[in-house]
């Protein structure tokens, strides 16, 4: 399924559309609806930073979705003292204001009560999980990067290298 593009914002208040402006050529977007699930993306966070380091071809977002209304949890929208604004606030956080329910049934969520995982490639997303990072759900992804990078390691243009030249 393709990813919607919408509007957000980064935790500079730079304007950022979703994915087209990602980087990354297969992103993790960890996406949460409510400032209680904050708690939950720390399964992923320690996991996509040790892939970020890992894969050159791979970037990772916390994705905070928040209604039409613009409306934002405090949590990501600043009004708080700086310490507690370090503390929940991640450098790859992009908020973004959208109907709600029309994103979700986009992208297959069945609702707002987990959070959800999307590995997205070339704007489609090609592997979706609900919920906290498990090990089996952490060896799935990590055998998807790896897949991806040893194919473009062989055929850079498209064409398996033969490791031949000519001349």
């Amino acid at each position: 399924m393709k990813f919607p593009t919408v509007p957000g914002r980064d935790t500079h208040d730079a304007r950022v559309r979703v994915p087209d402006d990602l980087e990354g050529e297969q992103t993790l977007l960890v996406v949460t609806f409510h400032r209680q699930q904050r708690s939950l993306v720390r399964s992923w966070r320690g996991f996509a930073e040790e892939l970020c380091d890992r894969f050159d071809h791979f970037a990772y977002y916390e994705l905070v979705v928040g209604g039409k209304s613009g409306m934002v949890p405090p949590a990501v929208s600043g009004g708080m003292s700086p310490t507690d604004a370090a503390q929940r606030r991640h450098d790859h956080t992009i908020r973004i204001s959208v109907d709600k329910s029309a994103f979700r049934r986009r992208l297959g969520m069945v609702g707002e009560s987990t959070i959800y995982a999307l590995l997205v490639e070339d704007d489609y997303v090609v592997r979706r999980e609900a919920g906290v990072l498990t090990p089996s759900v952490g060896e799935g992804l990590e055998s998807l990067l790896e897949s991806y990078r040893d194919a473009k390691r062989r055929s850079p243009n498209g064409a398996e290298s033969t490791g031949e030249s000519s001349g």
